[in-house]
């Protein structure tokens, strides 16, 4: 049996017997696939996440720090060169999750009223930024799913391409960009990326992007150097800004690298979350006016997910470019980053940009 097709046969398999399970590509790395002997998913306080070794966390857009879900890899499959024996997975045992009701999309009016919204904010001088989401809906089958992070893996081998179910979340794929924290042996990197062009029109060079796109750049990447210093992490460089292409849209992207120094990598990740890319600033605030003016649940979109080991290389990426399946549909997840230069309209359109990732996809399957 091939590699590939192993994959497919265990992710099949996963996803009919409903079990709690991540299978997941780091870029660079080969695939893997690690599930849970029992289904429940269990959480942990940040201030315990150092205890905590090959696990795959999962957190929310909302996060409480000290309810930090985890999927546990009882089984764990390589798909390298040589297909391992998905077999294992016979002693895992599966759960029917929490049916969950999509909300209906969201319109083009109410968005743009809510850029409106937020405008107000602005000129008011209570906001900076904030990063307002929609949802669109598109058929798509359970089924579908296993080709579709395939045809992920190899369309965009730069991204962390993720599918997931648990009961408490239902069934979630994604291929993000978007790194929040790389570690290891206590040297930390972070990506601040933030401003979006359509792939096909983005300028090579950073310099010669728009003053409202470097703006939102130049938030992101404070709002890590602030907390960098905050932390007390030492010996800190950034480096950039630098174009990022992902897919359809092109970002702009600036890393910091540090040491962790007396600090715990949890410490760090939950004074990131969540960053001004997914959220907004003043952070209270933009919170604030999402809850406001979002009808949907974020639920795990724009939250973080990935490998932690805390004795080990830890990569963890934002949950953007993501879906949710459920009932022969998919609940697609997108946003835009509002400052008081936006253009609603030419937001709305960013928005359908990113969506094209995953629409692409399943055209193409």
């Amino acid at each position: 049996m091939s590699t590939a097709t192993a994959l497919t046969e265990a992710l099949r398999t996963c996803l009919e017997r409903g079990l709690t399970f991540a299978a997941f590509r780091v870029p660079g790395q080969a695939p893997q696939l690690w599930a849970q002997r029992t289904p429940e998913l269990e959480t942990v306080s940040g201030a315990w996440l150092l205890e905590l070794n090959q696990v795959f966390l999962l957190a929310p857009f909302d996060l409480d720090g000290e309810r930090v879900p985890f999927i546990r890899s009882d089984v764990e499959l390589l798909f390298g060169e040589i297909a391992p024996d998905i077999g294992h997975l016979a002693g895992c045992a599966g759960m029917d999750g929490t049916a969950q009701v999509f909300p209906a999309p969201t319109t083009e009016a109410e968005f743009l009223g809510n850029v409106a919204t937020a405008h107000t904010a602005f000129t008011r001088q209570t906001l900076a930024k904030v990063v307002l989401s929609r949802t669109l809906h598109t058929p798509c089958d359970r089924q579908r799913l296993p080709e579709l992070f395939l045809r992920a893996l190899t369309d965009h081998p730069h991204a962390f391409v993720a599918l997931v179910h648990t009961p408490d979340h239902g069934t979630w794929l994604g291929a993000s960009p978007e790194r929040l924290i790389q570690e290891a042996e206590d040297h930390v990197r972070v990506d601040a990326i933030a401003g979006t062009m359509a792939a096909d029109v983005a300028h090579a060079r950073a310099s010669e992007w728009g003053a409202k796109e470097r703006e939102e750049q130049m938030l992101v990447t404070r709002h890590v150097l602030d907390t960098f210093v905050q932390l007390d992490v030492r010996d800190v460089v950034a480096r950039g800004p630098e174009v990022l292409q992902a897919g359809p849209v092109a970002h702009l992207r600036t890393a910091v690298e540090g040491d962790l120094g007396e600090r715990t990598l949890g410490e760090l990740v939950l004074a990131l979350h969540p960053t001004p890319a997914i959220c907004g600033t003043p952070t209270a605030a933009a919170r604030d006016l999402i809850r406001r003016t979002e009808r949907h649940d974020r639920a795990l979109y724009s939250g973080f997910w990935g490998p932690w080991n805390a004795d080990g290389p830890t990569e963890l990426f934002v949950n953007i470019r993501c879906l949710r399946q459920q009932d022969g549909e998919a609940q697609l997840f997108v946003g835009a980053g509002i400052t008081a230069g936006s253009d609603p309209e030419a937001e709305w359109a960013e928005t359908g940009h990113k969506a094209a990732m995953w629409l692409r996809l399943m055209e193409a399957s």
